[in-house]
């Protein structure tokens, strides 16, 4: 237990039998939230259910395995909830909590679900004022202040995804009354004043302990297609973290890293092996550059096949970083789909989209990846500052041309921290401040030429039209299998958001 209160967060100390709760929240009221997507601050979906919980089936969030097995490498006890996988209102969340009855509590926030977050962690603390709670996620490096100020959440960790090193640290420190002001990559409260310490000590991914899948229940997340329309439950695998690209817009290289760091191929399958061993059988390799190294992709690959796993999976990858040879293998290997950064059809835009790209580019890539049978997913997004009607029928005719088998349609969103924040703060673009709405759905942002309802009402036509050609695609396969079309109609609405 606590030697000293944590109202002084200067020096505390727990044993080292200290319980420790790994809690992933359930989604918010009227939204479902995945809080490790768009570089760690989340992306939310619409939702009816007017309580937290879940109602899309949600997407597995891999910062649970690695901050769990990186604790119990140190011997601590480490209990796990996933509040979104039990479809867990706030009730339920104090109830389990209640029964393990924490020391100390780590939790990811996200930046659209920022308020309702900070708001079942201050009912948690009301229950257990004595819990230290520790909260991850990229709002924790940029919206330090705001947090700390407004809430009982009690340290922030800046440490980069999964945020794992940082966080031992902390807790190892913890445990030996160490000053937390020695502690690097953190934020506290020390009696009225917020202080923080330096960067976090780096995140080198491959030496990240293995990750234990055992005492976390891995079923019941998200799932894919294939081309044959077969559908893959999986579980999310962090394959690499960081991206130099260093595009203006993007939030990854925040919450991820600026440089590419890659796990080796034999630590990669390792880990597909392991889960495979537990039933699982389909994978989404989270990578933002999984194509970078195509010698690594290529070892990665026969890996697979000389394990003889039956696994499928899918990756992202930039249009100008794929070969023949290298889809030939991925398909190989189980490869059912490659999600590529699209982003926009306007000639004068994609250069700041998509720095190296061009249309010929990407037309060629969706040309090879579906000549080798694997599905071709496009991330699109709307609302560039320079945006306009006309740049905004260039990225649909695009669409129409490069024909996606799936469509990530996103409105570009000023998360803080990027360049974007900034250009589009001093050009007073930023329609809104409302956390709640950079959903990465919602128009948070004009353009120099378009405002806030005339983006909205764009995106809702190229949605519009969207629905209208893959109706037209499903029916012209309804001789062959009617179900086809009863599953294509509900994988469309998953991916479609329609305001």
């Amino acid at each position: 237990m606590l030697s000293l209160g944590v109202k002084n967060l200067k020096r505390i100390k727990l044993s080292k039998n200290i319980k420790i709760l790994i809690l992933n929240l359930p989604s918010p009221p009227k939204m479902d939230v995945c809080r490790d997507f768009a570089g760690g601050y989340g992306v939310a979906w619409p939702a009816k259910r007017g309580s937290y919980g879940q109602s899309r089936k949600p997407i597995f969030n891999p910062f649970i395995p690695y901050i769990m097995t990186s604790l119990s490498g140190e011997g601590l006890e480490c209990y796990v909830i996933d509040g979104q996988q039990k479809k867990l209102d706030d009730k339920g969340v104090i109830q389990y909590v209640n029964k393990i009855n924490p020391d100390l509590i780590i939790s990811m926030i996200g930046l659209p679900s920022i308020f309702k977050d900070v708001q079942i962690l201050n009912q948690i603390k009301i229950y257990h004022p004595d819990c230290l709670i520790v909260g991850v996620g990229t709002v924790c490096h940029t919206l330090t202040q705001s947090i700390l100020s407004n809430s009982r959440v009690d340290i922030l960790v800046k440490d980069l995804f999964p945020y794992s090193f940082t966080t031992t640290e902390l807790i190892k420190a913890i445990i030996k009354g160490r000053n937390l002001k020695k502690v690097p990559g953190i934020s506290c409260r020390f009696g009225k004043s917020i202080f923080g310490t330096q960067e976090s000590l780096g995140n080198n991914i491959d030496k990240l302990p293995f990750p234990d899948y055992d005492q976390i229940e891995i079923n019941g997340y998200d799932c894919f297609r294939d081309n044959d329309w077969n559908y893959w439950n999986y579980i999310a695998i962090l394959t690499g973290i960081g991206c130099p690209y260093a595009c203006f817009y993007c939030p990854y290289p925040i919450g991820f890293g600026k440089k590419w760091l890659p796990k080796s191929p034999k630590n990669i399958v390792d880990e597909i092996e392991s889960l495979y061993s537990r039933g699982i059988k389909g994978f989404t390799f989270r990578d933002q550059l999984f194509t970078m190294n195509k010698k690594r992709v290529m070892d990665i690959c026969r890996e697979i096949i000389t394990r003889k796993l039956d696994v499928a999976w899918i990756c992202e990858a930039r249009v100008d970083q794929i070969s023949k040879d290298m889809l030939n293998l991925m398909e190989r290997s189980g490869c059912k789909r490659i999600n590529y950064g699209v982003e926009t059809g306007a000639t004068e835009l994609i250069e700041e989209a998509k720095s190296g790209v061009n249309l010929t580019i990407i037309n060629k890539a969706f040309q090879l990846t579906k000549s080798s049978g694997i599905l071709a997913g496009a991330h699109i997004i709307i609302g560039w500052p320079e945006e306009n009607l006309r740049t905004i029928q260039a990225t649909y005719e695009l669409i129409s041309k490069i024909d996606p088998d799936h469509i990530n349609l996103n409105i570009l969103t000023p998360y803080p921290g990027t360049l974007l924040y900034n250009f589009a703060k001093k050009r007073h673009l930023i329609a809104s401040y409302d956390w709640t709405k950079y959903t990465s759905h919602s128009v948070v942002m004009k353009s120099k030429w378009l405002n806030a309802d005339q983006l909205q009402e764009a995106v809702n036509n190229i949605v519009r039209e969207n629905l209208k050609r893959e109706t037209i695609k499903l029916l012209r396969l309804a001789h062959k299998n009617p179900m086809i079309v009863v599953k294509g109609f509900m994988d469309i609405l998953r991916s479609t958001i329609l305001s």
